[in-house]
């Protein structure tokens, strides 16, 4: 069973890179949505500031 160890290590070393990968990727979404929304929201305050300043 010498490999067993060996397997082991390469087994938590792949669940550490497939960890890191899928929180990059959640990241990046949420990052992605953050900024759409914050656009939206500004597009909402001008748009109010318009209609108030009429």
């Amino acid at each position: 069973m010498p490999n067993a160890s060996q397997a082991e290590i390469y087994f938590i070393a792949a669940m550490f890179v497939l960890i890191i990968v899928i929180s990059a990727v959640a990241t990046y979404f949420f990052f992605r949505t953050y900024r759409k929304e914050k656009t939206e929201r500004q597009k909402r305050i001008e748009k109010t500031k318009t209609k108030t300043e009429n």
